[in-house]
């Protein structure tokens, strides 16, 4: 192993052997670090290289590639091919490999694939350069098998918890690390604007702020002991730009975003991901405006590494160099493909088959169509993260260095997250909490699977795969008959996703229940498999809940699906809505104790819940989004508004103060508000901060967030809490596409319901 430093050594052998200061919080001390030890061995090391070793640390391969079998070929463990081993790994010293054995491998034998491919890079090839492995750890160490499975992001998102998105993030790069995997693709920063696209659920939601804070909670939970630290990974924040907002709704659509709105809400996510320390982005597959993504120039080199400073590395995502030629068609071959990545700013390609991109690499660069400036910029960043991971030293960990792997602690935490994102939805006199002595009948697709509570990402790539089940793991079904006991539960399937199963075995055993719950929601989908085209829940589903309806019995309805699906036809039939989003293999228990009252629900919706499918707004538009039919303004017609969110407990807002009602300059603002629980449970509340701009020569939002906190309240108990808002928050962007604040009014609104917010007028001079 000590190979893989002795021509840098030799050269550096003067520099001093202090330990690099892992940077944490701003571009700044990135960019420090040009001067230090860590700067001169890359210079170092790039000086020895040829043109075909740096062509190789710029393409990441998929590790099927250098296995027996296809590469999509259903495997039960991971036999190397020794052909294509020696090509990719060694020959052409490939610098990054991504991606699973075809199954999910134990931590005992990723360290084993890990090591094989670790010590074959720095003892076989000529410089020694350890390989940079990144896999998609989206909800835990989802790869890995026995790791805790968290909910999906846009549950976390519904906590409005940032400390559990830090503590998720914390606990999944742990148990990466403990199965050698230092760098995850994740986590997403993409502001999703539509419903209709898939990926919304593994999304923060539709809002910029809250995608921003609980973003950077998880790069802070991920990397804040320092990359080189054992338990941290690196993150890779993807996908960069506007992938949430194709514009038909579909997963890699294209997406019209005028440059106000790029500044506006897509791009703060990212910029404060950077200044939190992220060394890896993804490029988005889609198109902005007729232009993809990864041969964006402008957006890549002249915004993200320009403006933004960002230091890390940019990646395509999978196989995105062909989608260039057989999608968008922006490309007539395969190396005029590499050719425009390459120089939009491209340093690792996602090329999971093979190494025709070193090729083309090599011989754009001799022939001067790719600057060799470009390609030692690429290599310097892919080696920068190398060094911070500490991979020259370390390239794997042993797993019996992690002993917390999937503990009771990792699992307690996933069960907390999974309960603060259930959201209360509906709750017709006081139906839920439920009686535990009473008889239910449980009904509905997603009752009895642990799939579905997990999606997609989940030891396989959709997750449908039943065979990797964790079988102590609780259903919804298994939870509540734990909760209750077995002879106060009636099941009954009901449907399928799509297909009725036995609906009138279901309406015939209503007739000896006291109530019903009927599960509703999604099939385990990401990407292209996730894209629909209704939004409606699926009509079976909704008929299940109609014929039910007629019992006259009461009905809770439980949704498990990461993107609203209207209900508006279903929602009167129902006492009680609960939404679980993709609650993880700690969901069926966290909801069958929401349900039954051993936890007060506290999330709240991270996006608007439409009512119509040709209705779908975010709940920041302009005036005019909103024009009904009578030539009024009341045309914004969610089901439920982003933000709101039940509780079993009730809170009042009082006394809301802002410390002055004219802001100058860069004076603060600071508001106080009281919050009381004047209900009957001990509860949490996220108070919710809004700012309204009342005249904006660029047409003003409706609101937007700007602060949030949540909070614990014990029956009567009374808390005064405290925001404090900067002139940083009151700017826009301007007719020049630039942030500015106008003189003038604005309007601070604060509560915890969208429909009951305090409000204060202060001027801006």
């Amino acid at each position: 192993m000590k190979k893989v430093l002795q021509i840098v050594f030799l050269i550096v052998i003067v520099l001093s052997c202090s330990t690099m200061e892992q940077p944490r919080n701003n571009s700044q001390k990135i960019s420090s670090l040009k001067t230090n030890e860590t700067e001169q061995k890359i210079s170092a090391l790039l000086a020895q290289m040829t043109l075909k070793e740096k062509a190789g640390q710029m393409l990441n391969i998929g590790l099927p590639a250098i296995l027996e079998g296809g590469y999509w070929d259903a495997k039960e463990r991971a036999v190397f091919s020794q052909e294509k081993f020696k090509k990719l790994l060694i020959d052409y010293a490939v610098g990054s490999i991504h991606n699973t054995p075809g199954y999910p491998a134990e931590r005992e034998d990723w360290y084993q694939i890990v090591k094989k491919i670790q010590d074959s890079a720095m003892q076989k090839t000529r410089l020694g350069i350890p390989v940079l492995y990144g896999i998609d750890n989206i909800h835990g160490a989802n790869y890995v098998n026995g790791s805790v499975m968290f909910p999906h992001q846009i549950g976390i998102a519904a906590t409005w918890n940032t400390e559990l998105s830090k503590k998720n993030a914390e606990i999944t790069s742990y148990e990466s690390r403990a199965a050698s995997l230092p760098w995850n693709f994740n986590p997403n920063a993409d502001v999703a604007m539509s419903p209709l696209w898939g990926r919304i659920g593994e999304s923060f939601g539709e809002d910029p702020y809250l995608v921003s804070e609980m973003t950077a909670a998880y790069i802070q939970g991920s990397q804040q002991k320092g990359l080189q630290d054992s338990t941290s990974t690196a993150v890779c924040i993807k996908h960069y730009i506007g992938y949430g907002a194709g514009r038909n709704g579909k997963d890699r659509a294209n997406a019209l975003i005028p440059e106000n709105s790029l500044r506006q809400y897509f791009l703060p996510p990212f910029e404060k991901a950077i200044k939190n320390g992220a060394m890896g982005v993804m490029i988005s597959s889609n198109a902005v405006n007729g232009i993809p993504c990864h041969i964006n120039k402008y957006y890549i080199t002249d915004i993200l590494k320009g403006e933004l400073g960002f230091k890390g590395v940019v990646i395509s995502d999978f196989s995105d160099i062909d989608y260039l030629i057989s999608a968008h068609q922006s490309a007539k071959n395969k190396r005029e493909a590499t050719k425009m990545a390459v120089n939009a700013g491209l340093d690792l390609l996602m090329n999971p088959f093979d190494a025709d991109v070193v090729d083309y690499i090599v011989d754009l660069v001799e022939k001067g169509e790719i600057s060799i400036a470009r390609i030692d910029d690429a290599v310097t960043r892919v080696l920068r993260l190398k060094f911070y991971l500490n991979l020259f030293e370390v390239p794997y960990n042993n797993p019996k260095d992690y002993p917390d792997f999937a503990s009771e602690a990792h699992t307690e935490a996933n069960y907390q997250t999974a309960s603060e994102a259930i959201t209360l939805l509906k709750n017709n006199e006081n139906m839920l909490p439920l009686a535990k002595n009473k008889k239910v009948l449980v009904t509905g697709y997603t009752a009895n699977s642990i799939n579905i509570l997990n999606g997609a990402w989940s030891r396989s790539f959709l997750g449908r795969e039943t065979k990797f089940n964790d079988p102590s793991k609780l259903t919804i079904l298994d939870a509540i008959k734990k909760q209750v006991g077995s002879t106060n539960v009636e099941f009954v399937e009901g449907t399928d996703y799509l297909d009725d199963i036995n609906s009138e075995e279901a309406v015939s055993k209503a007739k000896n229940a006291d109530y019903i719950i009927v599960c509703v929601g999604e099939i385990p989908a990401s990407e292209k498999p996730s894209d629909i085209n209704e939004l409606e829940l699926p009509k079976v589903q909704q008929e299940l809940v109609n014929k039910l309806s007629k019992s006259g019995k009461p009905i809770i309805l439980v949704m498990v699906q990461g993107r609203p699906r209207i209900i508006r036809e279903i929602e009167p039939l129902v006492d009680a809505i609960v939404m679980a989003y993709l609650p993880g293999d700690e969901g069926g228990r966290a909801i069958s104790d929401v349900l039954y009252g051993n936890t007060n629900p506290s999330g709240k919706l991270p996006y608007t819940y439409p009512k119509y499918s040709g209705n779908h707004l975010t709940y920041y538009h302009k005036k005019t989004d909103i024009r009904d039919a009578d030539w009024g303004y009341n045309g914004f017609y969610p089901q439920f508004e982003f933000g709101f969110g039940l509780s079993y407990t009730t809170f009042e807002y009082s006394n809301l103060t802002i410390s002055t009602d004219t802001l100058v300059g860069s004076e603060e603002l600071k508001i106080a508000v009281d919050v009381k629980n004047t209900g009957t449970h001990e509860g949490k509340e996220v108070a919710q901060v809004y700012l309204k701009d009342l005249v904006a020569t660029v047409s003003p939002d409706s609101k937007k967030l700007v602060r949030f906190s949540k909070i614990n309240l014990k029956v009567g108990e009374q808390k005064t809490i405290y925001f404090s808002l900067t002139s940083e928050d009151l700017k826009s962007i301007g007719l020049d596409n630039r942030w500015i604040i106008e003189e003038g009014e604005f309007e601070v609104q604060v509560g915890g319901s969208p429909k009951e917010l305090l409000k204060k007028i202060f001027y801006y001079k």
